[in-house]
């Protein structure tokens, strides 16, 4: 009778708690509506004004076609050695200036750590000024727009390009390949499989021919997107974006984004294991499933994000009560063109078999008995928790970041919804998502996709059968009902 009125008095604090933040005032958001479009020649646009507590603004310049337009083999890599001359190469409007857009931007902008990057499916170029003055503004897009048509692939800056390129993928090559081989094992034919982590083998020899070639295939008006973040006017920033831009002609040899390959369910197995000397230890549970389609509303997309929110928060806590190691789960929606519902836990040295039992007894006990009323109770108060503190604090988040987030939801046709909005849904919608719910979301997604258990643990190179030995310890952890596929 104690223990039940125990239980009962918690569950009031917890409905409690969860009533006071439903009717709490939201923080107002420092930002104002989103302005996108394209110009007549198809390059997009966004700008995203507020107020922040930066002195300039970010401009990001995006252009899809990233390692998964470049034709294999003949161009492994050129995409990202584009992407370093982008910053070192003479342009048409400065043919003996190789410092061209550092010389110039860099007395405007702020240094970074790195100012692009290459993915499968695109390039991005970010910088952040240090004022918000429209002439400041308009030279680093006349900047962009140079780079982004008018390099010149001087033989001696390509060669000091391939160099430094050789460099980093020699220092990245360890983390690709570890990555490349969970791609492989969760997503066999995804993109990210098909590129090969990032081959680069083609950047020391390629003929400088075949990198302007692909440049001038990729870098077209409709594959390229400007997003700029900003305490800017919508109006004027969207005249200096098409007076830099809006002349830009299509050429000829402009053509459709190739066909992104999805993965191949039948080839996924049920376990793979790694077990290089110098291999990192971790276990990981992954569904995958096609990227699904993108709600059509805004408030669905909100709905969707928040109920991705609460399965982390419910499962990391579930994960937490007997974890080897540092465990957690993670959601990636799309980025890699699928998603993965991906639950770890790093163990020590000779615990991965706890971290098998622990991952298995969490992912068979939710589809079969689901979360309990008070662990769900607890992911809600905790995502409204999260949200007034990201909409609190939103006023510090780098514009660069948000450039990036933005661009990312333009490129997916999603809206980016502040968190201000999120929380305002959230105390709407968590009150009605009741344990059952929540359950039922979560056997949706695991049953919907195929599952796969990946054990990384150096010592496995020891076991006779390793597989077999991840099988048994998965397979003692887990009701019957949850029994790997053979």
């Amino acid at each position: 009778m104690v223990q039940s009125l125990r239980g009962i008095t918690l569950l009031l604090t917890i409905f409690g708690a969860i009533a006071l933040l439903a009717t709490a005032p939201a923080p107002r958001s420092d930002w104002r509506p989103v302005v996108s479009g394209r110009l007549a020649n198809g390059v997009r646009y966004a700008i995203l004004p507020r107020r922040g507590s930066e002195p300039g603004v970010a401009l990001l310049m995006r252009n899809e076609g990233g390692f998964i337009a470049e034709r294999r083999p003949g161009e492994r890599g050129l995409a990202h050695l584009i992407e370093h001359l982008v910053f070192h190469s003479p342009t048409k409007t400065a043919p003996d200036d190789p410092h061209h857009f550092l010389r110039i931007g860099l007395p405007l902008t702020f240094s970074a750590p790195t100012a692009g990057t290459t993915s499968w499916r695109e390039s991005n170029y970010f910088v952040s000024t240090k004022t918000t003055a429209p002439r400041d503004l308009d030279t680093l897009l006349r900047l962009f727009r140079e780079v982004a048509a008018e390099l010149t692939f001087r033989a001696d800056i390509v060669d000091d390009q391939r160099a430094d390129v050789i460099r980093e993928m020699a220092w990245r090559k360890p983390g690709n390949d570890t990555y490349a081989r969970y791609i492989a094992a969760v997503a066999p034919g995804s993109p990210t499989d098909v590129i090969d982590a990032q081959n680069s083998d083609d950047v020391p020899t390629a003929p400088v021919a075949t990198i302007r070639a692909l440049y001038h295939r990729l870098y077209q008006p409709q594959k390229m997107m400007v997003v700029v973040v900003g305490a800017v006017d919508a109006v004027r920033t969207r005249a200096l974006i098409a007076k830099r831009f809006g002349g830009w002609r299509r050429s000829a040899q402009a053509n459709q984004r190739p066909p992104y390959p999805t993965f191949d369910e039948a080839r996924i197995k049920p376990i793979t294991v790694a077990a290089l000397p110098e291999g990192r230890r971790s276990v990981m549970m992954t569904v995958v499933m096609p990227s699904p389609p993108v709600p059509a509303s805004r408030r669905a997309q909100a709905d969707a994000a928040i109920l991705d929110m609460l399965a982390i928060r419910a499962v990391g806590d579930r994960l937490a009560q007997g974890q080897a190691g540092k465990a957690g789960v993670w959601i990636e929606q799309g980025d890699q063109g699928h998603r993965l519902i991906i639950l770890w836990d790093d163990p020590a040295h000779d615990r991965w078999t706890q971290a098998v039992a622990n991952l298995r007894s969490t992912t068979c006990d939710l589809r079969v008995n689901g979360f309990s009323a008070v662990e769900w109770d607890a992911a809600r108060r905790n995502v409204l928790d999260e949200l007034t503190q990201r909409a609190q604090s939103m006023p510090s988040v780098p514009n660069v970041e948000l450039a990036k987030d933005l661009s990312r939801a333009l490129a997916d046709g999603r809206v980016l919804i502040p968190p201000d909005e999120l929380l305002q849904r959230a105390r709407i919608l968590l009150p009605a998502t009741n344990r059952a719910s929540g359950s039922h979301w979560w056997r949706s997604q695991w049953t919907a996709a195929r599952e796969h258990l990946r054990v990384e643990a150096p010592e496995l190179a020891t076991s006779p059968d390793p597989v077999m030995a991840v099988r048994a310890a998965a397979d003692r952890a887990a009701d019957s009902r949850c029994a790997l596929r053979r």
